[in-house]
This record gives C-alpha cells, sequence and structure tokens, in this order.
C-alpha cells in the first residue's frame, strides 16, 4: 500500500495503512462525541 487514496497523509499512511482506514471512523466518532456532549451540557445548564 504505498499510495493512500483515502487520506493525504502519505508518510503516515506508507508506515501504518490501517491509519487510513481508521481516520473516517475516528472523526466520526469526534463529531458525534462533541455534539452528544455539547447537547447534555446544554441540557444540563437549562
Amino acid at each position: 500500500m504505498k499510495h493512500c487514496k483515502l487520506c493525504n497523509l502519505s508518510r503516515v499512511c506508507n508506515d501504518l495503512p490501517g491509519v487510513c482506514i481508521l481516520i473516517p471512523y475516528l472523526t466520526v466518532a469526534v463529531v458525534a462525541v462533541s455534539v452528544g456532549y455539547l447537547f447534555v451540557t446544554q441540557e444540563i445548564l437549562a
């Protein structure tokens, strides 16, 4: 896997091919957790 098309971090992807597979899932997880955290804090503060 010399060239990774899913992400622009070619050096990291060449060393760790699994990173290209995990990056989309990590971004979705971070967004979901942040939105959930904001929702919970707003409900508690309201």
